[in-house]
């Protein structure tokens, strides 16, 4: 049973030896998360991407083979070669060293194991099953990605900023609570879907007032 966290990868070091697909994928999955971090590749070749990555100073290429002793001061260490003895080595390595491992061909021996992910700004969704079927997670984030399009990471920047501005206009926790249950209405959630922000916006501003009218007036009442 795997252990679900977000890790804060900003000015940590993390080594992916292998320079093929599989390895490019975890580097642009690592660069997407964050661009503060420091990704170093060794690999004697790499793929397209890779070098366009490493050509725009994006990760540290090292154009050389695994080595003991590669993996000094790495945070998180990817094992992506396509020989299973040396994947081991690696995980061997990164384990005596204190480093996480996620070994590609071999996720019951790795540390950690990387979900299936769907990204949309700061809005996440993950989806694994523990390494059983990663066909079927890829199938669940598919799924998502249609429920949940790009307008869902521009409106959560939106609601950001709202729920800065709702801390002054809502003065109590209550009335928060039933704006924020407002802004999960199905309807709400629909205009969002359908890219409909503007509308959504004005639908909250409207909710927040009469919210904000109501709690006022039962204040006086109380008072």
């Amino acid at each position: 049973m795997l252990y679900p966290v977000n890790l804060d990868l900003s000015g940590r070091l993390i080594i992916v030896v292998g320079g093929g697909t599989v390895a490019e994928r975890k580097v642009a999955g690592l660069l997407a998360a964050d661009a503060s971090v420091s990704v170093r590749v060794i690999a004697p070749q790499m793929t397209e991407r890779l070098h366009a990555f490493a050509a725009d100073e994006r990760i540290d290429w090292r154009n050389e083979r695994y080595i003991r002793g590669s993996l000094e001061g790495a945070f998180l260490v990817y094992a992506a070669t396509d020989s299973p003895a040396i994947n081991a080595e690696i995980a061997a390595e990164a384990n005596a060293c204190g480093s996480l491992v996620n070994i590609i061909d071999d996720p019951h021996a790795s540390s950690f194991q990387v979900p299936s992910m769907l990204r949309r700004g700061d809005f996440l969704l993950t989806a694994s099953t523990g390494g059983g079927s990663p066909a079927l997670a890829r199938a669940i984030r598919m799924e998502l990605e249609q429920f949940y399009p790009p307008s869902f990471g521009m409106w959560l920047e939106r609601a950001a900023i709202l729920r800065a501005k709702l801390q002054e206009e809502l003065p109590t926790s209550s009335a928060r609570t039933e704006f924020w249950r407002t802004a999960l209405r199905p309807d709400i959630l629909n205009m969002i879907r359908c890219g409909e922000l503007e509308k959504a916006e004005v639908e909250l501003r409207h909710a927040a007032l009469d919210i904000g009218a109501k709690s006022s007036h039962g204040s006086g009442r109380r008072a």
